[in-house]
């Protein structure tokens, strides 16, 4: 039975029933609501700063398992970045080497990602550095990787054309001479003989009669034929291909054209004393990808070793005229 509630009237000396209204009776139903919502909050709390759930219990564990992935796959790509390096030094080094390529400059192997952030979908979360310095390494790594991919590319297909390359590298000289005490001026610094001054020689100059065969020393095609009365006289200039080109210069008789294809050996015309010369000679450079290269190294399907070492020593006696 419900429970009865009854109260004292002091006038009447009587117990009289209380009744509640309705009022009243929604003030208790609320304070016992909020008494109770109160009670299990605390209670909620205090149990688990003590004891944990067991779904907290599962989360964390797999996150340290993931932490604890992500540390050995850290480990992982430095020794992937190990590798790769090791192929860009053999690479640039060797591989390219043997085909006279430049090295890849490390601003290229080394190039980030400009633009937007690209890992703001990561931030906001536990351990996000984590995960953002990790993706960071693997694009890194992927670019490294497709540099190194693309040069070997370019490795792969000179290899293939090897026979063509070494038919169109400059290796034979372009006059026919085995007296190189005839050569008048090697390529480095030397005195400018018309105003004395310490210049830079690109090239070899060789002396010999007016008219004297010149030949083109590799395979390629003829890109430009001029005159030039203050420079290089009567001209050729002949691209190889493969980042090779040669000039030929202060020529007597110009025997080819422009966009004319011309195979090692080949007549291109004759020594003469053409443009700002002091006398009948022909002036020579190589050039790689328009830098010029010394000549003297590129000799090598035309004379023995025995008459590279005579030229070498012509060579610094012309430098060295005292010796």
């Amino acid at each position: 039975m419900p429970k009865i509630k009854y109260q004292f009237d002091s006038k009447t000396l009587t117990f009289k029933k209380v009744k509640l209204v309705w009022k009243q009776i929604f003030q208790r139903i609320l304070f016992f609501i909020l008494v109770t919502g109160i009670s299990a909050i605390a209670i909620n709390l205090i149990y688990s700063s003590i004891y944990k759930m067991p779904k907290v219990l599962m989360l964390e564990d797999v996150s340290e398992f993931l932490l604890s992935k992500y540390d050995g796959l850290n480990e992982r790509m430095i020794d992937v970045d190990l590798v790769i390096k090791d192929m860009q030094q053999r690479d640039d080094h060797f591989y390219r080497s043997i085909f006279e390529l430049e090295p890849i400059p490390p601003s290229v192997r080394e190039a980030g990602f400009g633009g937007t952030n690209r890992y703001l979908e990561f931030e906001g979360y536990i351990n996000s550095d984590v995960l953002i310095e990790t993706f960071k390494k693997v694009d890194k790594l992927s670019k490294k990787i497709y540099v190194q991919s693309k040069s070997f590319d370019t490795v792969i297909e000179l290899a293939r054309n090897k026979e063509k390359m070494i038919a169109c590298i400059p290796a034979i000289q372009p006059v026919a001479l085995k007296d190189f005490n005839r050569i008048s001026d090697y390529y480095g610094s030397r005195s400018d003989p018309f105003t004395g001054k310490r210049t830079m020689h690109h090239g070899m100059d060789f002396t010999g009669a007016e008219g004297s065969d010149i030949f083109v020393t590799g395979d390629g095609v003829v890109v430009e034929v001029g005159y030039s009365f203050y420079g290089y006289g009567n001209r050729v200039l002949v691209d190889h291909g493969y980042g090779y080109k040669t000039l030929y210069a202060h020529l007597q008789k110009i025997s080819v054209d422009e966009g004319q294809k011309v195979k090692r050996g080949e007549v291109i015309g004759t020594l003469g004393n053409t443009g700002r010369s002091t006398g009948a000679h022909l002036h020579y450079e190589v050039k790689l990808y328009n830098k010029a290269k010394n000549p003297i190294n590129y000799y090598f399907n035309d004379i023995s070793s025995e008459e590279y070492e005579l030229m070498v020593v012509a060579c610094s006696k012309k430098r060295n005229p005292m010796d």
